[in-house]
């Protein structure tokens, strides 16, 4: 290969053509990696430059420090293979495994029709999709799709699933409000239903493991959309495991999905739901758990031996619920999480 980029610790090599991104190359092999913008201002496709000659595009003036530039560290999507071969490494830069970076090639890109865009929250609105022209997505609860940014250029944003893999055709994905977000800011009725967008997928490995243990789950904010998928998937391949599931939010009007949370509880023994707020407002009736959903979750469970975890919300309390799962007995290769890092 005249130029060709190899990503470890994969040991895989991919041919790259003249002009074209690492990012680029490796996607159009079937290669997966976490990714964004492909514009250099996310700054999610982190690596580090271990050899070879390439050059680096100046979009990541704002997406790199000064610390990452002299520790080696690129953006894929910003990194031009010149000649030979160019090796990165992903390693401690960005939490993939094997199975997940070679899983690029069963992705396919579907036409999808915006049914209905729902508020949940004042910060949080629910997203509907049915697929054109007879199009199915197949997926496992917990993973996510890529939403094509209308006028983006190639311009993508990740969301995880909330619906329920039952249903390929009809997909929904839960959307944190972000000021300026690149697709969030255009739920405000530039996106509307019957608009068509671009929707790819499935990624991520995100999803229940198979095994007897009891499930310990902590969502906070829109992290509750792949735990939704997840539960909804239990309920409907007939679950005996036992489930617990945390909610934590900031305030009431920041819970949502609530009523539909209680009913599956009262028809599944198996089940138990517990929201928790971190902040009471005056005024605000309220006769649930009190605190972080973490000091909520090491009062109820103090013992987790022999349990599983699965996680999903911001980087701090993904590593604050770990640290309790761990405290109280739960085996670290035992938590499955999937960090939400907003880029709207």
């Amino acid at each position: 290969m005249e130029r060709a980029l190899r990503v470890e610790p994969f040991g895989d090599a991919v041919e790259v053509r003249p002009g074209e991104s690492a990012l680029g190359a490796l996607l159009r092999h079937g290669r997966f990696v976490r990714h964004g913008c492909k514009h250099g201002g996310c700054g999610t496709c982190r690596a580090r430059l271990v050899s070879g000659n390439c050059e680096l595009s100046d979009r990541t003036s704002f997406s790199l420090s000064d610390a990452d530039r002299e520790a080696g560290i690129v953006l894929l999507c910003s990194t031009y293979v010149t000649g030979g071969e160019v090796v990165v490494d992903l390693t401690d830069v960005m939490e993939l495994d094997a199975e997940e970076f070679r899983a690029g090639r069963h992705v396919a890109e579907h036409v999808a029709e915006v049914a209905a865009i729902e508020p949940l929250t004042p910060e949080i609105c629910a997203v509907r999709f049915r697929l054109a022209f007879g199009g199915e997505l197949r997926f496992a609860a917990g993973q996510y799709v890529e939403v094509e940014v209308p006028g983006g250029h190639d311009e993508w944003r990740s969301y995880s699933l909330s619906s329920a893999p039952f249903d390929p055709r009809n997909l929904e994905i839960i959307v944190k409000l972000i000021p300026g977000g690149r697709f969030s800011s255009m739920l405000d009725g530039r996106v509307r239903a019957g608009d068509r967008l671009a929707v790819r997928g499935p990624l991520g490995q995100f999803a229940v493991r198979m095994s007897h243990r009891p499930m310990v789950m902590i969502a906070g904010g829109s992290g509750m959309g792949p735990i939704r998928s997840m539960l909804l998937d239990l309920a409907r391949t007939g679950n005996r495991r036992q489930v617990t599931l945390f909610f934590g939010a900031r305030r009431r009007r920041d819970l949502f999905f609530v009523d539909e949370l209680r009913a599956l509880e009262r028809e599944h023994a198996w089940f138990r739901f517990v929201p928790a707020l971190s902040e009471l407002e005056p005024g605000v009736p309220w006769d649930g758990e009190l605190g972080l959903v973490t000091e909520v979750v090491q009062r109820s469970l103090p013992d987790l031996r022999g349990t599983e975890g699965y996680l999903c919300g911001s980087p701090a309390m993904i590593d604050a619920a770990i640290r309790t799962l761990v405290e109280a007995g739960c085996r670290e290769r035992h938590i499955f999480y999937d960090r939400f890092v907003p880029s709207g």
